[in-house]
């Protein structure tokens, strides 16, 4: 593109992209991001707890490793669904590359012509970039998870879980 710009503000890109492709145009990239926010949320959580399980408990309470916890969890997490974010990426873009329509197909048609095109590695083009991103953002946000749950005296899970079932007995007998 140069130099030239595609649109002259967000205005402008909004009621083009309107014109050119209606309602369904604004939310072009909108189901792989849907597909990839889910199993994102649960991988990280996934992650993080059953590290953090594996750490002895004289070194669970100590910042540093509930942010090394949260940073391997963070890049995990990213690494399995970041080709849902370059699907949708590829998604929001299209209408600038193709000249007589749009090329890509919903979500599995425009991964597949990703991997056909480009292959494989093109799906974790800018991973490296993104966990300078996500890897500091998932340990920052993990830790003060935990440092909230243990000053509001949220018991941990495997705590409620054991407390669950002794009153859940209690309660039959």
């Amino acid at each position: 593109m140069g130099s030239e710009r595609a649109f002259g503000g967000i205005r402008d890109c909004f009621s083009r992209t309107y014109k050119e492709a209606g309602m369904r145009g604004l939310y072009r990239g909108v189901a792989p991001s849907l597909y990839g926010i889910f199993p994102y949320a649960g991988l990280k959580f996934y992650f993080y707890e059953e590290m953090k399980s594996n750490v002895p408990d004289n070194y669970r309470k100590h910042i540093i490793v509930k942010l090394a916890c949260g940073s391997v969890a963070g890049l995990l997490g990213q690494t399995f669904t970041y080709p849902l974010d370059v699907v949708r990426r590829q998604m929001q873009v299209q209408r600038l590359h193709a000249s007589n329509g749009p090329e890509f197909k919903g979500t599995i048609g425009t991964l597949v012509m990703i991997v056909q095109k480009e292959g494989w590695k093109q799906l974790f083009s800018g991973l490296s970039i993104n966990y300078l991103k996500v890897v500091p953002s998932v340990a920052i946000g993990f830790t003060v998870y935990d440092v909230m749950k243990a000053y509001l005296r949220v018991p941990p899970r495997d705590k409620a879980i054991v407390e669950e079932a002794t009153n859940k007995s209690e309660s039959q007998t």
